[in-house]
């Protein structure tokens, strides 16, 4: 019995995205580091805390962006 030769492997099963849907991922990493950031203030860790707070407004700034322009992108497509 012969085996027959694998020459076509199919990679999309192997490659995932990264971004499955950004408006939730962006939201998760906001409040991620915006709790991070708050538990950061509470132990005192004052540097620590303004940079993840600042990487949680940035995420923040992202996740609204990324809403509105769907929003944009409905309202647009009704016409």
């Amino acid at each position: 019995m012969q085996v027959a030769t694998v020459n076509n492997i199919n990679n999309t099963s192997v490659k995932k995205k990264l971004w499955k849907n950004p408006v939730r991922d962006t939201g998760y990493a906001a409040a991620v580091f915006g709790i991070s950031s708050g538990i950061a203030g509470a132990k005192k860790k004052i540097k620590l805390h303004k940079y993840l707070a600042y990487i949680a407004g940035i995420f923040t700034l992202a996740h609204l962006g990324i809403v509105e322009y769907y929003k944009h992108m409905k309202k647009s497509s009704k016409n």
